[in-house]
């Protein structure tokens, strides 16, 4: 039976981050047959960080080849260029996982470029309909231009960054709050065949169950949450705990777990 394992919000090369190596990650896909990254692997929003996070993608490749894993690497709002591959669809579309940004309204609300990535989203759906590959591809175009720095003449003075920061938590912690009702009322427009939807993105992990559907988020490598796997075994879903020992990452606790059809 082939089994998937689900990571995501690695975020290789940012402050914050604790992945310091890709060997650090090796033990947690070892039994598996793929391991999807669910958006958010490297970090290019930071010019400085983008060679060394680019470095660390592909020890990443050669490693899960190494020892015969598939990799799947979908594309966050931090990483837009990493792949092509937006989504994926498990057990007859009933599971889907992506990075999840594209629920929100502007990405990421408590950011400055929130409002100009609004703006470049609506601007392209209007051009090619809104359906679900328009949507995330539409994410996938703002996220680009918000990681090439296209929105950078609107950046605010240090002083104006430095009073946004109290606003800004409040947004994140609303964000928290609402994004299991917004990704199911999402799905119910754009993918209503979904039954479990499996995201990253908010950095905040948790199990949720609205309207018939569960949501779940694996959370992050680094603050402020402790970081989930996702295991697709058949029609079967596990929820891990990631615990570290030693330096290196391995599967902790189990969560949930339940059929999925």
């Amino acid at each position: 039976m082939r089994r998937t394992l689900i990571l995501s919000d690695i975020h290789f090369c940012k402050r914050g981050s604790t992945v310091t190596s890709v060997e650090q990650l090796q033990p947690l896909w070892q039994g598996y047959d793929e391991l999807v990254l669910n958006g958010d692997t490297s970090e290019l929003h930071c010019a400085q960080h983008t060679e060394k996070a680019g470095q660390a993608v592909e020890s990443l490749k050669k490693m899960t080849a190494k020892d015969n894993v598939e990799l799947t690497i979908i594309c966050g709002n931090h990483d837009p260029t990493i792949s092509d591959i937006e989504h994926k669809w498990f057990c007859d579309k009933k599971v889907l996982v992506f990075h999840g940004h594209a629920p929100i309204v502007g990405g990421a609300p408590w950011s400055w470029r929130y409002k100009h990535f609004a703006e470049s989203s609506n601007k392209q759906l209007q051009e090619t309909g809104n359906g679900f590959d328009e949507q995330l591809s539409a994410v996938r175009t703002a996220s680009i231009q918000s990681a090439t720095g296209a929105f950078n003449e609107h950046r605010p003075s240090l002083f104006r960054l430095a009073l946004s920061i109290a606003p800004a938590i409040i947004k994140i912690v609303k964000c928290w709050k609402r994004y299991p009702t917004v990704v199911s009322m999402w799905a119910d427009t754009f993918a209503p065949s979904a039954k479990c939807i499996i995201t990253g993105h908010t950095h905040h992990a948790g199990i949720w169950k609205r309207e018939g559907k569960t949501i779940i988020n694996t959370g992050c490598f680094g603050f402020p949450s402790h970081p989930r796997a996702v295991e697709i075994s058949g029609t079967k879903i596990t929820i891990y705990k990631i615990k570290k020992n030693n330096g290196a990452y391995g599967r902790g606790p189990v969560c949930a777990s339940w059929d999925a059809l």
